[in-house]
């Protein structure tokens, strides 16, 4: 093996040791210096305003592609969000919800704020533009 793929790999093994490695300022800051409570509190708080901003983005788009000249967009967008809750489900409580202990509740809602800050990000973008 050469000093490259040993490189390679030590980085990664760091990179999969550190899931605190959020990439939402709301949610790292729940993560830095804080009890296990303190935490739990945090991000499910900052999930909790991510998810009333989302639906405030969402119908927004929705009601922009109900107008007579963009028929079918409001059915295809509220598909595609559908869709979207069962992915952010399925990555979050199913995949890293699956540990057990105290932190579970942490990566749960930590990981539910960055897919919907993720989301948000997709739906400030024009339909059309997509």
């Amino acid at each position: 093996m050469t000093w490259r793929v040993v490189l390679c790999c030590t980085a990664l093994l760091v990179l999969a040791a550190h899931p605190v490695l959020a990439e939402s300022n709301a949610v790292r800051a729940c993560l830095d210096g804080m009890t296990g409570a303190e935490q739990k509190q945090c991000t499910e708080a900052v999930y909790r305003a991510a998810t009333a901003e989302l639906e405030t983005l969402y119908r927004r788009a929705v009601d922009a592609a109900v107008r007579p000249d963009v028929s079918g967009r409001a059915a295809a967008i509220a598909a595609s969000q559908a869709a979207w809750e069962v992915y952010r489900d399925a990555e979050c409580v199913g995949l890293v919800g699956l540990g057990g202990g105290s932190g579970r509740p942490v990566w749960v809602y930590g990981c539910l704020a960055e897919k919907t800050f993720e989301r948000m990000r997709e739906l400030k973008v024009p339909f059309e533009q997509r």
